[in-house]
């Protein structure tokens, strides 16, 4: 509903007619200036609520955009550690293996020594530093009581020793012990 009237259906007072009579239809200025204000006041609230309205969508896309390229950030970082993960599941299953062989290179009665409640890393690095500890020590081989100056060398043909022996007819132990006389 509009405050003002349109001009072409006002009537307008026939000029004969008095200059005191006033027209029904009339609207002080004021009042008038009073619903412009008012309306341009409306519609300049109206326009900044558009105005914030599109700036937080705008907002709220570029942080949506945001999040998206950090999913896909980690995503790219979660498939270059995957095989990172997979190679120290490996390395994990490698090092309980050794454990195990080192604890059962130890004497029957120290196997259950090695303290519980250590990673498998620290079990191995204890082991290292008492590991002797538990171990008894073998004697030196220095050769007592054989006879001769010579160690025993076990003597090994060549491919042309080997064709010889084979061509004088003599077994390659017999030709070995020939080259070592």
């Amino acid at each position: 509903m509009s405050v003002l009237n349109d001009p072409a259906t006002t009537q307008t007072p026939a000029p004969s007619a008095t200059q005191d009579a006033k027209p029904e239809n009339m609207i002080p200025k004021s009042r008038l200036d009073e619903v412009i204000a008012q309306r341009d006041a409306a519609q300049k609230k109206a326009d900044a609520l558009e105005t914030a309205q599109q700036a937080a969508e705008k907002k709220r896309l570029e942080e949506a955009n945001q999040y998206k390229e950090l999913y896909e950030k980690t995503q790219a970082e979660l498939t270059s550690l995957k095989p990172k993960a997979e190679q120290v599941d490996d390395y994990e299953k490698t090092l309980g293996e050794l454990l195990t062989a080192q604890v059962a290179e130890l004497p029957a009665e120290f196997q259950d020594v090695v303290p519980d409640g250590l990673t498998t890393k620290q079990k191995l690095d204890w082991l290292s530093k008492n590991k002797s500890k538990f171990m008894k020590a073998e004697p030196f081989d220095i050769g007592a009581g054989k006879r001769g100056t010579k160690a025993d060398k076990k003597i090994e043909l060549t491919p042309e020793e080997k064709e010889m022996a084979a061509k004088y007819g003599m077994t390659e132990e017999a030709y070995a012990k020939y080259k070592k006389e």
